[in-house]
């Protein structure tokens, strides 16, 4: 379909703010910014495979090649499925650009920079560490499950901001890699960054996607339902860009906070973050004092 001028993948750990960029990027008239489809981690799943002792992928792509199939044909070919999927969406619209995001898809990205590579543009959002762990915990919660790429952190960290924090990391290093790779393909914004001045930051993804700075668009762009699909329906709760969600995190007991610091702290720094305080958990007399402390506090309040 030779009308669709753009296609970007949106990229984000989950809870980062993807979907109110997405929304955001969706108001625009000329792109197609659909609910999760789930399409492109369908791709990378498919194109996964397993070494074997001697070092053979065991997959489709080793499994083709022995039936006499190029790896290029079998990448062309479920491209060209992906893309052409993408861009009846975006031509019922009339649009000329298309852009996808699906929460997870950040934990395929290898298989889905294999399938796409410089055929697309890539979009990035990061948000603090520690936000995005309380945000997913309230998530799960209302879910009442852990989705699979989560709980294998879950599953080797007991303790949830631990597990969601170790998540961020390797999303984020994924997303840096990715653009020290694909320099002049990729953009990463800062979630708060987004809800501080949404214009100045979503003027720059459309450049580098081909469109127009101007944003006049995003005055109206969360306004409506729009179409109905898998999505963070918090979302739709607001009409309007707000911080209110910035730097929850605070709410996080301080050893927790300790405790995190030397994983996040790297890349906090990087991104332009303040660092954690501390470098350590607190020792037990500490923990134990702080505790008593608590238990006081709420005492003295159930008297009043």
């Amino acid at each position: 379909m030779s009308q669709i001028q753009g296609r970007t993948i949106l990229l984000g750990h989950p809870r980062s703010g993807t979907t109110l960029l997405r929304r955001l990027l969706g108001g625009h008239d000329q792109i197609a910014c659909p609910p999760e489809t789930h399409l492109f981690g369908a791709c990378a799943r498919f194109l996964s495979s397993e070494r074997t002792a001697d070092g053979v992928d065991m997959g489709v792509l080793a499994g083709m090649h022995f039936a006499g199939i190029d790896d290029q044909i079998v990448l062309d070919r479920l491209r060209g499925l992906a893309f052409g999927l993408m861009d009846q969406v975006a031509v019922a619209q009339g649009a000329s650009h298309w852009i996808e995001k699906t929460a997870f898809d950040i934990f395929q990205l290898d298989g889905i920079e294999q399938l796409c590579g410089d055929h697309v543009r890539w979009i990035g959002i990061v948000r603090h560490p520690l936000d995005v762990a309380v945000s997913c915990i309230d998530f799960c919660d209302a879910a009442g499950m852990y989705p699979s790429v989560l709980h294998r952190y879950i599953a080797e960290y007991p303790h949830p901001i631990e597990a969601f924090v170790r998540s961020w990391v390797d999303a984020t290093e994924a997303l840096i890699d990715l653009g020290t790779r694909r320099t002049d393909a990729v953009a990463i914004a800062r979630y708060e960054d987004l809800v501080e001045d949404p214009h100045d930051t979503v003027g720059a993804l459309l450049e580098l996607i081909g469109l127009s700075s101007d944003t006049t668009f995003l005055d109206s762009a969360l306004e409506g339902m729009e179409q109905l699909g898998f999505s963070d329906h918090k979302s739709y709760q607001h009409t309007k860009v707000h911080g209110a969600s910035v730097a929850r995190w605070h709410s996080v007991p301080s050893a927790m906070v300790a405790r995190v610091a030397p994983l996040a702290n790297p890349l906090l720094e990087m991104l332009g973050y303040d660092l954690l305080p501390g470098d350590g958990s607190p020792d037990v007399h500490e923990s134990r004092t702080r505790y008593e402390r608590s238990l006081a506090i709420h005492a003295a309040k159930q008297s009043d």
